[in-house]
């Protein structure tokens, strides 16, 4: 059979065309048939061109999201309203200086989080247990500070994190890089601020890949822990820094075993040997 459309003007094709070419998903997989609906889908919506061929739902469009949609200003700071998820087709923007704090709430990303002010897993409500969950994109820019502040304040990434900014864990917080997870580390210490560091009783537990590059810093204060197990690696790339006061246990068989390896330097006033979390 050969398909094809009178366009010479006549009453067939007046008012018909649309739906004529959408029919044509309906029919069997002509070249011709095809070419037409493709041609028409393509100038309808680039980016549903499959859908609409195939007859299959658009998705919504992706809703935006920004600070005043999931947070309220105090005055100083933004507290986090409740429970929030992040959609993988969105972006949130922590301008430079502001500070989103997680207030007792879990925050959870599954798209991309672009830190240039800061985000901190504290609250100034009652309550307990800050948490930020990324199992998108965290890029931390030069101005940028991510941070657990304190007991029950924990991160933890299954994604990526890219830090050239500020990066830690202040006294009991809690950081997790859990298998398949991938942190970035540009950033280098200096004065008080940068990096990615542990503050005294701190915790970081490592399973996935931490690349500390040429330039950066880990800073593992006096009381401060960090263990590498199950696989978990740590390269310390030439030119980057581990300056470890703290304590730094590489797993023993009962957790899996890390690895911390690379040309750069470790400067070691504390303890590396092996064990595992409690």
């Amino acid at each position: 059979m050969k398909l094809g459309f009178n366009t010479s003007g006549n009453s067939q094709t007046s008012g018909r065309t649309t739906q004529a070419i959408l029919g044509l998903g309906c029919l069997r997989n002509t070249k011709g048939s095809l070419t037409r609906k493709f041609k028409y889908c393509n100038e309808r919506d680039r980016n549903y061109v499959f859908q609409c061929v195939f007859n299959q739902p658009i998705p919504p469009p992706c809703p935006s999201i920004t600070l005043t949609n999931i947070a309220t200003f105090n005055g100083t700071n933004w507290l986090l309203n409740q429970d929030t998820t992040i959609l993988a087709c969105q972006t949130l923007e922590i301008p430079a200086g502001q500070e989103l704090q997680t207030n007792h709430f879990t925050l959870t990303n599954n798209g991309t989080i672009n830190v240039r002010g800061t985000i901190r897993n504290a609250q100034d409500t009652g309550g307990n247990n800050s948490v930020t969950i990324n199992n998108g994109t965290i890029n931390i820019f030069s101005t940028g500070t991510i941070v657990a502040v304190d007991g029950g304040s924990i991160i933890t990434n299954n994604g990526v994190v890219n830090n050239y900014g500020d990066f830690y864990c202040q006294t009991y917080g809690v950081i997790n890089n859990n298998a398949g997870g991938r942190i970035n580390n540009y950033s280098a210490f200096s004065g008080s601020t940068g990096g990615f560091r542990l503050n005294a009783n701190g915790t970081f537990n490592n399973v996935g890949i931490f690349i500390n590059n040429t330039g950066a810093t880990i800073k593992n204060a006096v009381n401060a822990t960090i263990y590498i197990y199950d696989g978990g690696l740590i390269t310390n790339n030439s030119g980057g820094l581990i300056t470890n006061a703290g304590e730094i246990f590489t797993g023993i068989p009962p957790c899996g075993i890390g690895i911390i390896n690379g040309p750069g330097t470790i400067t070691n006033t504390g303890i590396i040997g092996q064990g595992c979390p409690p």
